[in-house]
């Protein structure tokens, strides 16, 4: 299979992953039970981590520290990463530490939309499969005016993006920067 078929197969996997949220959350008017259990079901039998032990870790986690939320080498997908970008609590939260995942370009694209994440000022983004495609999302967004720190080590990233963050992007409290 060819590298063109390969990107094919992940675009159209992609497109159909976006396709299920958006009709569960439709479908369920936005009530977070309805949302999971109707997530579990979709994704269970693939073998996928339930939404509802992801919820329940989630839960777990913000009630040691509603303002430090780690989620460190938990494996979460795109899927999880937009289940979590509108998880109640995530407002509050200051330090979101993401390394170690698999959120790739597209679910920092869902975490960046999300208004929730307008409070974090300490961000690690390690090891995430993070691309230049996720880095002009990442230049572009609003929602992360009280930022502080973001960490993109070991991404697929050169050193020059270190400028281009710090020249386009929208972090007027950003004093801690590693790319490299």
């Amino acid at each position: 299979m060819s590298s063109d078929e390969l990107n094919q197969d992940e675009i159209d996997q992609n497109t159909k992953n976006k396709e299920m949220l958006l009709d569960i959350f439709f479908n369920t008017k936005g009530n977070i039970d309805d949302i999971n259990a109707e997530i579990d079901r979709r994704l269970f039998g693939k073998q996928i981590r339930s939404i509802t032990l992801f919820e329940k870790y989630i839960r777990a986690r913000l009630t040691l520290n509603p303002k430090v939320l780690n989620l460190e080498g938990q494996e979460i997908t795109p899927v999880e990463a937009a289940y979590l970008s509108q998880y109640p609590g995530l407002e509050n939260v200051e330090k979101l530490d993401l390394r170690k995942n698999r959120l790739g370009d597209e679910g920092l694209e869902v975490l960046l939309n999300s208004e929730k994440i307008k409070n974090v000022r300490d961000l690690d983004l390690r090891n995430n499969q993070i691309t230049r495609q996720g880095m002009l999302l990442l230049s572009e967004t609003r929602n992360l005016l009280n930022l502080e720190s973001l960490d993109l080590r070991v991404n697929k990233l050169g050193k020059r993006w270190e400028e281009k963050l710090r020249e386009k992007g929208h972090f007027p409290k950003l004093s801690q920067l590693r790319i490299a």
